[in-house]
């Protein structure tokens, strides 16, 4: 009978302790995944404080004039960036817990060339060292053409793809456009460059959730993984475009034409 109790206890014992193990890796896991997360978030932080700080800097000097034009344009630019930021924000309130009790869609009307080109312009910073790179806009759409979504999370995942097509191309360009004609009743929102493209080994995972952090080459998985969910919340979908022929990669988010 001692045996038996004793065998017992041993089998409670290590049960706890397997239990315990996998709580503790669990927990190493997630300061993993939140230390990627927020360094990630770091670093986009510094492309709409450096467009404001280049801003803040041409309005300083003393001997610049402006037109009423220009000035519209600097607060028009200054106003994107100081958005672009609250933007993020959203982004770690939305991915700090329970995704459901974080950001909620917000719909309004928006030009979708519009939206397209005021990324493009963001993201100038991302390339100014690089004179072999060219951001373009393919204009298919009419500028009269509205939309209705969740304008900051679009320009968040659209800002993203733009930002990590930068990283990969050192030559060439990255281009940006929308139409309706490629998903009927949709609207198309794709990002092209020319770039290093996406190694075959890597394609499975581009969208997996923070499956495993260590595994990832650097941020772009966790930038792709972060806009393929918030696609899914803006009852949308986002993909790469396997068809693609150039040299590069194409990235396409579709959503809903509401």
């Amino acid at each position: 009978m001692i045996l038996i109790v004793s065998l017992i206890a041993l089998l409670c014992s290590l049960l706890y302790i397997l239990s315990l193990r996998r709580k503790i890796s669990e927990m190493m896991k997630f300061n993993r995944m939140k230390h990627a997360f927020l360094e990630n978030i770091n670093n986009e932080m510094h492309v709409p404080l450096d467009a404001m700080k280049g801003l803040a800097e041409t309005v300083s000097k003393q001997d610049l004039y402006l037109s009423k034009n220009e000035k519209r344009n600097i607060s028009v630019q200054m106003n994107y960036n100081a958005e672009l930021i609250g933007t993020l924000f959203d982004e770690i309130v939305l991915f700090s817990g329970n995704s459901d009790e974080g950001h909620q869609l917000h719909i309004d009307s928006f030009s979708p060339n519009e939206l397209c080109r005021r990324c493009l312009e963001a993201n100038m910073y991302s390339i100014y060292h690089r004179q072999a790179v060219k951001l373009n806009f393919k204009r298919e759409l009419s500028d009269e053409f509205f939309v209705r979504n969740d304008r900051h999370l679009v320009e968040l995942v659209l800002n993203k793809l733009i930002l990590n097509a930068c990283r990969f191309t050192e030559t060439g360009e990255v281009i940006v456009g929308c139409n309706t004609s490629e998903n009927t009743d949709r609207l198309t929102i794709f990002v092209e460059d020319t770039g290093r493209g996406v190694p075959e080994n890597r394609r499975n995972n581009l969208f997996t959730w923070f499956e495993e952090p260590d595994d990832m080459n650097d941020a772009a998985e966790l930038d792709l993984s972060i806009c393929y969910r918030l696609a899914q919340k803006m009852g949308g979908v986002l993909y790469m475009d396997d068809n693609y022929m150039r040299k590069g990669s194409r990235f396409v988010l579709i959503l809903p034409l509401r």
